[in-house]
């Protein structure tokens, strides 16, 4: 017996199209290469004000039947996540870090992230949409993403990355970033030494590679040559020119995975913190070097519990006095 396999979205589109011609549906079948009945459940099951491919597959989507996730079916691991979503964590850093810390030895509270992904944005729970970072009222094709991206194959993994940056053992490996002005009309770039957590950045006007390359240069020309030794990036395509930043600071590059902004956390952190001052809904266009070197003294000075309470200008500046 043969398979039936539903009718899809591009099949849909042919089937719009089709009618807007005034074809009949013997000859869209045909087309299609389908039974003519299989054409007319179609139109008459998914037509709203007519026949439109796009009302057609929702209408269709709704009709599906829905598969329940593990979150679905485990309340106290639905209450753990939905507690770390409202504390503003993201699903990778969810999956990958919290549960296992939690519960290291119970493995029925593993989940991915992306099962966590599409548990948010099933219609029940699409209210915790709020607490993502990008608030997007839809799930992106992870797919198509990745297959857009360019491969480089000369770009350094993070897992690639030496021990002494991993286990921050050693002053001069940071991580790197840029904030986002809404609208997107500027930026502002930062980079965090991962020991020290001291934070360098300065306000671009634009994120071309070469415009962010000298930022990059400028914002650590002033530190002692050598002090640099691995800075650590997401994969956008304004650190495309990696090769000639590490010529220039002779140090190394490393890229994080796609979709992976925890193992970059301490750089999020601090771009968190920034956004106190800089807040996502509101440009900062007009932003200047003087007003952002305040904001980044203003974090650099704050005490921290990782430091034993000292600050990263209390570091660097014990740093500068053994030297």
């Amino acid at each position: 017996m043969r398979s039936y396999n539903r009718i899809n979205s591009a099949e849909r589109r042919v089937i719009q199209k089709m009618l807007y011609q005034h074809i009949s549906t013997n000859q869209i079948a045909e087309t299609l290469g389908r039974h003519c009945s299989s054409i007319i459940r179609e139109i008459s099951r998914n037509s709203t004000h007519g026949y439109n491919a796009r009302d057609a597959d929702e209408l269709s989507a709704k009709r599906m039947p829905k598969k329940k996730t593990v979150i679905d079916h485990t309340g106290f691991l639905r209450l753990i996540i939905t507690t770390l979503l409202m504390e503003n964590h993201s699903p990778e850093s969810i999956s990958a870090y919290f549960l296992p810390a939690l519960f290291p030895d119970d493995k029925s509270m593993r989940v991915s992230h992306e099962t966590i992904y599409r548990w948010i944005y099933q219609p029940i729970n699409r209210r915790l949409v709020i607490y993502l970072f990008t608030r997007r009222k839809s799930r992106q094709n992870r797919t198509k993403i990745n297959k857009s991206r360019g491969i480089d194959p000369l770009k350094k993994s993070i897992h690639q990355r030496m021990s002494a940056a991993n286990d921050k053992t050693e002053f001069g490996h940071l991580e790197g970033d840029l904030i986002v002005s809404v609208g997107n009309d500027s930026y502002a770039l930062t980079l965090v030494d991962r020991k020290g957590k001291y934070t360098w950045g300065l306000p671009l006007p634009g994120k071309d590679s070469h415009l962010v390359l000298r930022g990059i240069i400028e914002a650590l020309e002033d530190l002692p040559a050598g002090f640099v030794k691995s800075v650590t990036f997401d994969n956008g395509s304004e650190f495309a020119r990696y090769a000639d930043m590490e010529k220039a600071l002779g140090c190394q590059v490393f890229f994080a995975d796609p979709y992976c902004a925890w193992q970059r956390g301490l750089n999020e952190h601090i771009n968190s913190r920034i956004r106190q001052y800089l807040p996502k809904n509101k440009s900062f266009r007009g932003l200047t070097d003087d007003r952002f070197s305040e904001i980044l003294h203003i974090i650099n000075s704050r005490p921290r519990k990782s430091l034993g309470w000292k600050s990263a200008c209390d570091v660097v500046a014990s740093i500068a006095l053994k030297t």
